[in-house]
């Protein structure tokens, strides 16, 4: 690829955006940055690398989690109102909170999909019971219910829940328990997952992934990929994600969940729905503040609904 200059003091933009990353991998973020710039300078026949091309290929390569590195080089005036904003959301009345969900669908409406009796089983990582994650899944779970479907929900904070010892046991013949770990896994979550009719996953974000406790829990599905394993996942299992962060940005940790539901497709499980809640800073009020905003709560119970009838 020819190379092209760079106007508007977009290089030395490029230099203190990636001044943030350790001198390890620097060159690595740079070298992505400027790939991605020049090559959005080629495709609209561009001979320069100009200070929108360049903010684009931010956009392109930086993940949504990275919005107040980005704004401290490129519009230091916003990320202050940013912050001060989200300081203040403390001090809002309720229901007045600027939090936004995102819902991503995918799927045709069919009839039927999931019939009247079938069992939902809900795995929920947030510890804080009564806190948004919690109240978006029970509201799914309502209209499971509401639909004469059977359900339940796992509280992974209250499980005996321990990690994968990386053993590989499960690479070198059939284990009868599945995993060679002895816990709830093995006593009785396995046991639900694979008899559900459809499962549903939520977990909060702290620190730009999963939370801890979920990382965890799907640690301990890499025995079910075991080729020798008599008990083997039923096919056709479908799955609806609900996650939920501080940061205002709905779009933030995007890659978190794609990466989630691409994990669950490798053991089988389509997600044909994902339920996104962002902007939750704001203890005042008790937690789940959520709980506050009743046209994202009637959002909630309709995809429960729609969940039942998707095609996976």
């Amino acid at each position: 690829m020819k190379k092209y200059p760079w106007l508007d003091g977009t290089h030395a933009s490029l230099k203190e955006l990636c001044e943030f990353f350790p001198s390890l991998i620097r060159g690595r973020w740079e070298e992505r940055l400027v790939r991605t710039a020049e090559r959005i300078a080629a495709f609209h026949g561009q001979s320069a690398v100009t200070k929108d091309i360049f903010w684009q290929a931010v956009g392109e390569v930086f993940p949504g989690g990275y919005d107040p590195l980005i704004l401290r080089v490129k519009d230091r005036e916003r990320l202050h109102a940013e912050m001060a904003a989200a300081r203040r959301q403390e001090e809002l009345e309720p229901g007045t909170e600027p939090v936004q969900m995102i819902q991503w669908q995918e799927g045709s409406e069919t009839t039927g999909q999931i019939p009247a009796g079938a069992m939902i089983y809900a795995v929920n990582a947030s510890a804080r019971k009564g806190g948004n994650t919690d109240i978006l899944i029970d509201e799914v779970l309502r209209a499971c219910a509401d639909s004469g479907c059977r359900t339940e929900k796992l509280y992974l904070s209250d499980s005996n829940l321990k990690p994968c010892t990386g053993c590989r046991a499960c690479r070198r013949g059939d284990v009868p328990t599945i995993c060679t770990v002895r816990d709830d896994m093995t006593e009785k979550v396995y046991a639900k997952l694979f008899a559900a009719d459809g499962l549903i996953f939520g977990f909060p974000i702290y620190t730009a992934r999963e939370n801890g406790i979920m990382a965890n829990f799907m640690d301990r599905w890499d025995c079910l990929a075991n080729p020798e394993l008599s008990r083997k996942m039923p096919k056709g299992k479908k799955a609806l994600i609900v996650c939920s962060w501080m940061w205002p940005n709905p779009h933030a940790y995007d890659h978190v969940i794609e990466q989630m539901v691409i994990l669950l497709k490798l053991h089988g499980v389509e997600t044909t729905e994902v339920l996104a809640l962002s902007g939750t800073r704001g203890k005042r009020h008790g937690r789940g503040v959520v709980k506050y905003h009743p046209d994202i709560l009637e959002r909630a119970y309709r995809a429960g609904i729609r969940f039942l009838k998707t095609s996976a």
